[in-house]
């Protein structure tokens, strides 16, 4: 009886936890860069790691929307181009970007989006990124873990006015 009690709360908790998948991710306070204007502002992050050491950071401010992409991958030398964001067959472009620490070894950007970019990405995930001819992909393992984290940011942020 006993036993059976132990199975039944290990399946409960199981299923508990795998039905609530946001709640291994924290949204964490951080100052970041703000795109166009230079200047740091406090934000809520949600971090998503990749494979290969990088960084994806979901950031919301005063409901404004951005993404910071450090993909530990190299960008040429120009730190001003545009960027493709590719996901699956949909692509987000932006026209004028810069690439911030373009000599460092983890170059990142910084961009401005609309919580309908984030509901593609929940939808899609991020299959590569197109910066000045430069393409950086991202493993199946990545954009899937890409997925998951922007779901959590777009159910965080979809459902405030």
């Amino acid at each position: 009886m006993l036993r059976k009690l132990h199975i039944l709360v290990l399946l409960f908790t199981l299923g508990f936890c795998s039905a609530q998948p946001c709640k291994n991710l924290l949204f964490l306070g951080d100052s970041v860069i703000k795109p166009n204007e230079n200047v740091k502002i406090w934000a809520n992050v949600l971090n998503c790691p990749l494979k290969n050491g990088g960084n994806i950071q979901f950031i919301s401010q005063n409901r404004k929307f951005y993404l910071k992409l450090a993909l530990n991958d190299k960008f040429g030398f120009e730190d001003l181009g545009s960027i493709e964001l590719k996901s699956g067959t949909k692509s987000f472009f932006v026209k004028s970007v810069k690439l911030y620490d373009a000599k460092k070894p983890q170059p990142f950007f910084v961009i401005e989006i609309l919580i309908n970019y984030v509901a593609t990405l929940k939808d899609n995930g991020l299959t590569s990124v197109v910066f000045n001819n430069f393409e950086s992909k991202l493993s199946n393992q990545d954009s899937d873990n890409i997925e998951k984290t922007a779901n959590c940011f777009y159910s965080e942020h979809s459902k405030k006015k």
